[in-house]
This record gives C-alpha cells, structure tokens and sequence, in this order.
C-alpha cells in the first residue's frame, strides 16, 4: 500500500541528498585545499628563524687595533690566563657564558594533513540548503504527487511546508539524506495528525457511560466501496469490545443488498431488521432504533443504499434517514482507489449531512495512496480507520504514523 507515493517521496530524498553532498563535497575540497596550502607554507618561515637566532647570540667582536710589542722586561701574561687569575670568579663565568655559542634549536616539521582528514572534518558541519536548490526538485514532486491523486490544493499546503523546513534549518552534513527524510517526515506528520480525532469505539463508550443507548451509526457513500462489508467489520469490531449490536438493512434499493446483510449477520450472530425492496429506509431504520431500546441493544448500525453526490433525489432521502433516525455518528464510506474524486464526494456529503468521520476501504489494492493525504489536507472531516482486507479483523484505526512508515520510511 502507498507503493507509489513512497516510490515519488524516495525519489526526492535520494535527487536532492545527492545534490546537497556533491556541493558540500566540493566545498569541503576547496576548504581543505586552502587549509593544507597554509600548512605547506609555515616551514619556510620556521627555517629562517635559527638563522636570525644565532645572529643574535653571535658573541661582539671588538675592533681590530695596532699593538705595539712591549720590551722584554715589560712583558705580561697573556690577557686570557691574566683575566683568570686577576678576575673574580662570578666575573670568569660571565665571561665563559659569553664566549660560548648556543645551538640553534631545529625547527619541528608541521604535521601532514591528509585530504581525507580535511574532508572528514568538512563533512561533520552542517548545511544549509538553499531555495535555488530545493525550488527545482519540490515542482517535479509536485508532479508526482498529482500523478498518484494528491488534490493540487493538497499538494501545493504538503510541499509548502516541507519547503519551509528545508530552508529554515542547517542539516548535519554527515547524514544528509536521513536529515532530509526526518524534515520530510515532520512536515507532512504535521498534516496528518490534523486528522485525528475520536474513534468510534471511544464514541459508543462516552455513550454507553451517560446511559443514552442505543448508540446510532449511519453508513453512507457510494455504490460499490464496499459499505455492507465494513458494516460487518464494525459490528465485530464492537462486539469484541463488549458491545451488543443491530443492523437495519436500510439498503431497499440494491438488488442483493439485504441478502448480502443477513449473510453478514448470520456469520457475527447479530441480529438484522429489515424490510422489503421498495420500502422506506427511513422507517426500516426506525424500527431498528426501536429494537434495540426494547431489547436492551448498544449499537444500531444503519445501511443505506450507495449513491452519488450528483444525485438529488438520494441525497434528500438521505437527508431523510437523518432527521428520522437521529445517528450519532453520520460516517463515509469511500475506496481509497477511486482518486480525486474521492475529495469531492466527501465534501458534497459532507455539506448535505454533515459527516463525522470517513472509513477509507480497499487500502490494500491502493496502487497510488494519494487520495489519502488529499482528504487529511483538504476535507475538514478526520479518517477513522482503513479496511485492509476481506477479513472481518481487517479494520485498521486511522493513525498518522501508519500512514508516515509507508510514504516516508524512517
């Protein structure tokens, strides 16, 4: 499921990650270019400093001056065992002090820097990503998410904030493709958890604690999406819970649907209330509601038959069951491979009755998943769970998450 939205979203990651690290990659060269061109440079300027010390420490040579060669009797010691014998001995150390020439200290060498350790360090700062680089990659994901049914309303709020976040803060360059998937991640998070809201079980408890059973639902939606199937599923949903249940086969227009009903029934062990082809659903409903105050029942589950939006005559009907039945819940049930239409059914229905919740079915033939994000991001109504399979236990409750691990995952 989603296999075509995860396909578009890694498509992404891996496009702009790529880019992203050859241009730190370049960056780093030429910072690390720079920084051992500096290096290379500091031994010079170390070799010519002994040269200036031992200049320094070069002992002054007094001038050169004519002597004239004393008579006989007059001759002295040489000046050099005369200073030792006549100088005071602190006087002699000074003076050897002086004669004796220091060895230059030799210059150490700089240590060599490797260009993989220059690029090493590079790598472990951060990056910021750039409007120019991210503009291009976001217009073709925008392609592709029109292309697996993501509403352009949708997918122009989606990109905006991932856009937003890509730009607002530096990434670790270490990691940058896992940088970008947890932004990603966050961003469209941000849109999905919108959606949440109260379940039904959560509903029928707060219900059954005040003491104003039954608990009402009506299943409403198109022709085919499979309505009577998931009725089946919440009925085993709630009677694993501790409830207790009724169906109204309210479906009097479909050939087979009340048929289809019992069969349900039959294998759950709930009890069905149901009329003749033809009938008012309105009052099939009505005795079904009746029923279950009478027999002590939580939970009326009411079909309906399947109907467009487009058309007036079922919408008032509808409109009728509403004001007779007074559900407490009004839920949609719609296929998640129908597309963008899906968006305007939820809308329109929403507008004539007033939804509280929309159970999206056949997820696990879902070849594009984009319908999905187009209903959390453009409808005001929250999903509630997805049917993933033709087993009763194949009832998945709405999570954000869910969803998240199967566009982007972690």
């Amino acid at each position: 499921m989603f296999e075509n939205l995860k396909k578009k979203f890694s498509s992404f990651i891996g496009s702009i990650s790529k880019k992203e690290e050859e241009k730190a990659e370049e960056q780093a060269i030429v910072e690390a270019k720079e920084e051992i061109k500096e290096i290379e440079s500091q031994p010079q300027m170390q070799q010519q400093a002994p040269v200036q010390e031992e200049k320094a420490h070069e002992p002054v040579r007094e001038p050169a001056t004519q002597t004239i060669a004393p008579k006989e009797e007059h001759r002295v010691l040489p000046k050099p065992q005369l200073a030792e014998g006549l100088m005071p001995e602190a006087k002699q150390a000074e003076l050897k002090a002086g004669q004796k020439q220091e060895t230059p200290r030799q210059a150490q060498p700089p240590p060599k820097v490797t260009m993989g350790t220059r690029l090493k360090g590079i790598f472990m700062r951060e990056v910021k990503i750039s409007e120019s680089d991210v503009d291009p990659f976001l217009e073709q994901l925008k392609t592709s998410l029109l292309e697996s049914d993501v509403n352009y309303n949708a997918s122009e709020k989606i990109l905006g904030e991932i856009r937003k976040e890509l730009i607002s803060k530096p990434i670790g360059s270490r990691d940058i493709g896992g940088e970008i998937t947890g932004i990603i991640r966050s961003s469209i998070l941000s849109t999905l958890s919108k959606g949440v809201s109260k379940n039904l079980l959560e509903r029928a408890n707060e219900k059954r604690q005040s003491g104003e059973l039954p608990f009402r639902i009506l299943f409403t939606g198109p022709n085919g999406a499979g309505k009577t199937t998931t009725i089946a599923k919440v009925a085993n949903m709630l009677m694993k819970n501790g409830f207790s249940c009724v169906i109204s086969a309210s479906d009097t227009f479909r050939a087979a649907a009340i048929e289809q009903t019992v069969h349900h029934a039959n294998r759950l062990g709930v009890e069905v209330v149901k009329g003749k082809y033809g009938a008012d659903p309105a009052s099939i409903a009505f005795d079904a509601v009746a029923h279950a105050k009478a027999a002590g029942i939580n939970v009326v589950l009411i079909d309906s038959a399947g109907r467009q939006e487009t058309n007036k005559s079922l919408m008032e009907e509808m409109k009728k069951m509403v004001r007779v039945a007074r559900p407490d819940m009004k839920i949609f049930i719609g296929e998640s491979i129908t597309g963008n239409a899906l968006l305007e059914q939820v809308s329109q229905f929403n507008e004539a009755i007033g939804l509280d919740g929309v159970i999206l079915t056949k997820l696990d033939a879902d070849a594009k998943g984009g319908n999905t994000l187009s209903i959390l991001s453009g409808a005001s109504v929250p999903i509630l769970y997805f049917g993933v399979g033709e087993k009763y236990e194949d009832l998945v409750p709405y999570d954000p998450n869910f969803i998240i691990n199967n566009i982007v995952p972690n």
